[in-house]
Formats: C-alpha cells, sequence, structure tokens
C-alpha cells in the first residue's frame, strides 16, 4: 500500500513540532520491500497473531499508569491490517465495541501506519483539528481524540508495529510522554526476544565434542591457575636473591638464581599458552595489525628458546630487508609461528639448527622454514612432508604434529597457503604464504592469490 503525505496541521504549542503528525516517510527501501522485511521479523521471532506476550502487557499498564491515558495498545501490522498484540483499557471505548472484540483494525483506518511509514514517533493532539485524520475509523467510529505513538523495533533494527497510547479527549504530549513510550517499547521487544532466546536450547553436540569442549575449557582454566603461586614463586625469590631475609651462601644464591630463572621460563610459557590456546585459535574474525615480523618472529624464538637448550637446537631467525612490516593479524601470525616451530623441533634431533626466513612475494609475506644439521645436511623431517603432501596422513598424526594441522588451519583462515617445496627430502622446505589483509580481501573478490606468491622464498 502507499501513505500519503498531507499538510502539516497546527496541534498546539505543548505539542512537539518536529514530532508531530504527519511525519516524512522513511527514505531508502519502499513500502512493500520494508513489509517484506517486517513480515520476515515477526515469522522469526515466532509471533503468532493470536498469543500473548506477557512483556508486552506489562508494558501498556505502565503507560497507562505513568502517562495516566484511558487507553494503550501494542500492534504488529502485515500490509494490510493493524493487530492488536497487547491492550489496555479498550472498555473505554464502549461496552462490546468490534474492536474489543476483533482486536485487529485495516491499515489505513487507524494511525499506526504513520509510525510504521516513518518509523519515527507520533503525536496528534487532536485528530479532529484534521479533515483526513477525522474519517479514520479510529476517530469516526471509536472516538479517538488524541494519539500518541513509537515504532517497537528489534534488536535487528527492523519496526514490526507500534505501541501508543490514545485519548477520548484532546491532549498534548511531551517529550518526556514520548521517552517513557520509547522505553516501555525497547523493554517489551527485548524482554521478549529474551525470554524466546531462553526458551530455545542450544544445538547438541556429540557426546565425543562436548568431551572435548569440556577439557579444553578445564585446559585453559588450569592454565590460568598456575599464574597464581608462580607469581608467589617469582616474588619469594626476588625477595631472596636481594638478601631481604639474610645473606645467602654462594651455593644458596646458586640455587635460588635457578629457581628463579625456571619461574621466570615457567610464567613466560603459561603467558603463551593463554595466548595461543586453541580457543583462541578458533576465533572467526581477523584484526588488522601492523606489525614487525621481524620483532614477532623474535618473541615466539625467545619463548622456545628454554625448550630448544634442553635438545641442544639453536632457533635462527632472518628477515630479507626492507620486508618487516605488514599488516596481517597478529594473534594468529604469532599462532602460526609458535605452532610450526614448536612442532618441528618436536620431531627434530638434537644439535640441529631450525631456520626461519621471511620475505616478500607479490603482494603476500612468505616464511620458509627448514632443518640445517651439520651431519644431515638440510630440509624437513620426513614426517612433516608427509603429513603435508598426503591429506589422508592428517588421520594418523601424532600429537607432536597436531601443531603442523592447527597452524594449515590458522594459515588458510588467514586466506593463505602452506606447502613443502623441493623435489628431494634432503632439500625440502615449509612455505607459509599470507597475503596481506588487503590482498586478502582482493583475493576473496578474485578468487585466487596474486601468481607471484607461488615463487620460492630465495635465499
Amino acid at each position: 500500500m502507499s501513505v500519503s503525505v498531507f499538510p502539516v496541521v497546527p496541534v498546539g504549542e505543548a505539542a512537539l513540532p518536529q514530532l508531530t503528525w504527519p511525519c516524512c516517510p522513511l527514505q531508502g527501501l519502499s513500502w512493500g520491500d520494508r513489509q517484506q522485511r517486517r513480515s520476515q521479523a515477526i515469522a522469526a521471532l515466532n509471533l503468532g497473531l493470536h498469543d500473548s506476550v506477557p512483556a508486552w502487557e506489562e508494558a501498556v499498564q505502565m503507560a497507562v499508569r505513568f502517562l495516566g491515558v484511558p487507553l494503550a495498545v501494542v500492534t504488529l501490522a502485515d500490509s494490510h491490517t493493524e493487530y492488536l498484540r497487547a491492550a489496555y483499557g479498550l472498555s473505554a471505548l464502549g461496552l462490546g465495541n468490534p474492536l474489543s472484540q476483533q482486536r485487529q483494525l485495516p491499515l489505513d483506518q487507524g494511525l499506526g501506519v504513520y509510525v510504521l511509514d516513518s518509523e519515527q514517533p507520533l503525536t496528534v493532539a487532536d485528530t479532529t483539528t484534521n479533515p483526513v485524520l477525522a474519517q479514520s475509523d479510529l476517530v469516526a467510529t471509536y472516538g479517538i481524540r488524541a494519539y500518541g505513538g513509537v515504532p517497537l523495533t528489534t534488536s535487528q533494527g527492523t519496526c514490526i508495529g507500534t505501541l501508543a497510547v490514545m485519548d477520548v479527549q484532546p491532549r498534548p504530549f511531551t517529550a518526556q510522554d514520548l521517552g517513557f513510550l520509547a522505553m516501555a517499547a525497547r523493554w517489551g521487544m527485548s524482554e521478549y526476544e529474551r525470554q524466546i532466546a531462553d526458551q530455545t536450547p542450544p544445538p547438541a553436540l556429540p557426546l565425543e565434542a562436548l568431551a572435548d569442549r569440556v577439557r579444553l575449557t578445564l585446559t585453559s582454566q588450569l592454565i590460568q591457575d598456575l599464574r597464581s603461586p608462580l607469581t608467589t614463586v617469582l616474588g619469594m625469590t626476588t625477595m631472596l636473591s636481594r638478601e631481604i631475609y639474610g645473606p645467602l651462601t654462594p651455593k644458596q644464591r646458586e640455587y635460588t638464581d635457578i629457581v628463579h630463572r625456571s619461574s621466570q621460563t615457567l610464567m613466560s610459557l603459561v603467558e603463551e599458552l593463554v595466548d595461543l590456546s586453541p580457543r583462541e585459535a578458533e576465533r572467526s574474525d581477523l584484526t588488522p595489525t601492523t606489525l614487525d615480523i621481524g620483532v614477532l618472529g623474535q618473541q615466539v624464538l625467545a619463548t622456545l628458546a628454554p625448550l630448544a637448550e634442553a635438545k641442544a637446537q639453536t632457533l635462527n631467525l632472518t628477515v630479507e630487508p626492507g620486508q618487516s612490516h605488514w599488516i596481517l593479524d597478529q594473534r594468529v601470525v604469532k599462532q602460526i609461528l609458535y605452532h610450526l616451530v614448536f612442532s618441528i623441533m618436536q620431531v627434530a634431533g638434537d644439535n640441529g639448527v631450525l631456520r626461519i626466513h621471511a620475505c616478500r612475494r607479490g603482494s603476500a609475506l612468505a616464511l620458509a622454514l627448514w632443518l640445517s644439521n651439520p651431519w644431515l645436511g638440510e630440509g624437513l623431517p620426513p614426517e612433516i612432508i608427509a603429513l603435508l603432501r598426503m591429506p589422508t596422513a592428517a588421520g594418523q598424526a601424532s600429537h607432536s604434529l597436531l601443531g603442523i594441522l592447527l597452524s594449515q588451519h590458522l594459515v588458510q583462515r588467514h586466506g593463505g597457503q602452506i606447502s613443502v617445496q623441493g623435489s628431494a627430502d634432503s632439500d625440502c622446505r615449509l612455505m607459509v604464504l599470507l597475503p596481506g589483509l588487503d590482498a586478502t580481501t582482493a583475493r576473496s573478490e578474485t578468487g585466487s592469490l596474486h601468481p607471484e606468491v607461488e615463487a620460492p622464498c630465495q635465499r
């Protein structure tokens, strides 16, 4: 249907000129498009035509008590009809009146249509002063002289109806009156949506997935709980090393320093575990951040240094000159580096050098990882090659290689690729290509990465 806009009719000095009838139609979507959105929202909220909504009943009662009016209603509308879904005081229109029995009104015979058309509040101090409004059923048949209504809007921003107060006597409406009506409409709508959400059961998880989630939650909590005792140990060893409780013998100082360094290492690992936990890895959003890949890489290697020392391994990071700064998701990139390096360390032999080289390939950051051993030459452990070159091997991946699978997931989520390059086992490189987030957007539009990112890093 279409709604005409009529010349403004003065409604008295006490009314609100900027909000009085008629409001201008909402610009943008057509009436038909907005009606379709309204119908979809009503269906999604499971709002039947005649079911009682306790929150709305309470909202109209509050409006009547607060404003001192005889009548208040909450209405929903389709393309032809305005339905009363909550009402208080319909008896003021006369016993047995059709509106109280049918609880509906043709849309073009009420005043709610103007609220729906503009999605703005509407106040009319005296409906009989306008010849158009005076002909509507609400005025001519039921004797409504004053009307104040506000949109009833879902949390998604869709106007589905109105909350309105009416009087059979002329009266102005103040800004305070409209403010209260708007508050009551918001409360009634949000309360109904909350009740619907509480009644909707979460999707059932398979027993195995539920058990994994419980283990993950408990593990994350235990990791965080380690902070308190470690902080205590660090504080105590600091005071002991300062000899606050008295001088230390050389042997006592040696032991104190060992405990202090070990506690610092454990605290660093706990912080990394919290930051790099699988729960954080499952976050779906990407946050563009300008980062220095050299600095970020050194932070990761510093965390893993104690583990490398235990296996007499050396961690070496190099960055192509002038290619340090990138716009990437810092958390995701840090997780990728940590899990790749940690997994390679687990399956690598002692006394080797794990090399990481960062460079540019097209629009992507390229990370090359490989092992260098004075006796075995350069390359990658065969377990990693098999895992990345044969997808069927993922099901048999050992615990030490789970980090490779997680990194593969994170790389793909960042819009990148991970692969093994090199034809011979003795000269393979693990290659990670991470487009800058601008390049990731372009990739989603074009469907592929820039051809140049296919080339391996040149050392």
